[in-house]
């Protein structure tokens, strides 16, 4: 009786031992490398660069439509 509690009490031990060994390894994050870090910035860069002419072009779209509408009210009137 003591040998078919003895083997459940140890599979039950040694499950936790590995859910404990395995959760730990994700809350661990590596560090970025010099070549990460520029490789980012060199991105951030690039979309920055990218980006404002979209909006600016965005913006003046937005003006002229505005306008657009402002003349089209007076003619209305």
């Amino acid at each position: 009786m003591k040998k078919m509690l003895i083997y459940p009490a140890i599979a039950l031990f040694l499950l936790s031992i590995i859910f404990l060994a395995c959760s730990k390894g994700e809350d661990v994050e590596s560090e970025k490398g010099k070549i990460e870090r520029m490789t980012d910035h060199t991105a951030d860069v690039i979309v920055e660069r990218i980006r404002t002419p979209i909006e600016k072009a965005r913006s003046v779209r937005d003006k002229e439509e505005d306008r657009m509408r402002g003349i089209d009210e007076t003619l209305k009137e």
